[in-house]
């Protein structure tokens, strides 16, 4: 496993930003275990809400004055982890184990028994819960932080050439949140709109591209998408097969979307206008997708995600 150096703190974070950076640093390389690595990070967003809490109810006028008082968030120390390990996302290679330990690690935050820090809501202090992710508090932010990022990095402005790697990269540890059963993050994924791999039909392959820049990119969307399949392939293969809505007026999952995306990796695997590194990934995407099929059906992420199956609903009306 070569060292990855992750680059996601600077010289003007705080010493627990720092501590964060460095603990997801040593995470992804190895040298420390997810659950070591759960427990550092919540020590320290808990040690400085506490501190924080302490400079809010006692504060003085000086304080006032010059606007040093400290505002106890755990909201928003979670929103920085979940900033730190989805820029962590876009360095680590997909295949790369460091992939699998930021998983590791959220799911060891998740198991962690209830336990709170005082966080100011309005003019008030309120006992916060730490690490309850759930679709009812968009997981506590994970899922729209993910988006931003997404936005910000990849698809807000089209994707670069230069970005398509850690697209692929991030969309490896997307897939991963969704079928370890962590956050729902489809609206993310590169198979659906607005990607050019989820937005055109399989007939748009048989096209010339505008250009080689609009060749490149949709290797770029058509290689992230391949990520989806290789590491949540099960679990939409499952949404696929029960017809789910995941809400009203959204993408639907469907076997005819599921065989859509087989087609399309299956032209490219064929078209010599794609390079040979993006025609071998659609070949072994295809037979992942095969594989899958011929296999029983593994885990239920449906009923652990409370999705909407509109066979099942079908089924018990009948």
């Amino acid at each position: 496993m070569h060292h990855i150096t992750l680059n996601i703190s600077d010289s003007t974070d705080s010493l627990a930003e720092k501590n964060i950076a460095s603990t997801l640093q040593d995470l992804v390389n190895g040298t420390i275990t997810p659950d070591f690595a759960a427990h550092a990070i919540d020590s320290v967003i808990i040690s400085e809400c506490q501190e924080a809490y302490k400079s809010y109810t006692n504060s003085t006028q000086e304080h006032l004055a010059n606007g040093t008082i400290e505002e106890p968030s755990p909201s928003g120390w979670s929103k920085y982890l979940w900033d730190c390990m989805g820029r962590s996302a876009m360095v680590v290679p997909a295949d790369h184990p460091g992939q699998v330990l930021l998983v590791q690690m959220l799911q060891q935050l998740q198991c962690m028994p209830p336990h709170t820090a005082p966080e100011l809501y309005g003019d008030k202090i309120i006992a916060k819960t730490l690490w309850v992710l759930t679709a009812r508090n968009g997981y506590d932010g994970l899922e729209q932080w993910m988006w931003e990022l997404d936005q910000g990095h990849f698809n807000g402005h089209g994707l670069k050439s230069e970005h398509t790697v850690a697209y692929l990269n991030f969309s490896a540890f997307l897939a991963c949140l969704l079928a370890h059963g962590i956050a729902e993050v489809t609206r993310l994924s590169a198979l659906i709109r607005p990607s050019p791999f989820g937005a055109r039909g399989p007939s748009y392959m048989i096209k010339q591209f505008d250009s080689a820049t609009a060749l490149h990119q949709y290797e770029g969307y058509a290689s992230a998408a391949a990520q989806w399949i290789l590491y949540a392939g099960n679990a939409l293969y499952e949404m696929c097969q029960k017809d789910v809505l995941i809400e009203i007026g959204k993408q639907r999952w469907t076997m005819n979307v599921w065989e859509s995306w087989k087609t399309k990796f299956d032209a490219i695997s064929k078209d010599a206008r794609f390079t040979p590194q993006i025609q071998e990934l659609a070949r072994k995407t295809t037979g992942m997708m095969g594989k899958i099929e011929t296999e029983d059906m593994k885990g239920n992420i449906v009923e652990q995600f409370g999705f909407m199956s509109l066979k099942d609903n079908q089924e018990s009306e009948e």
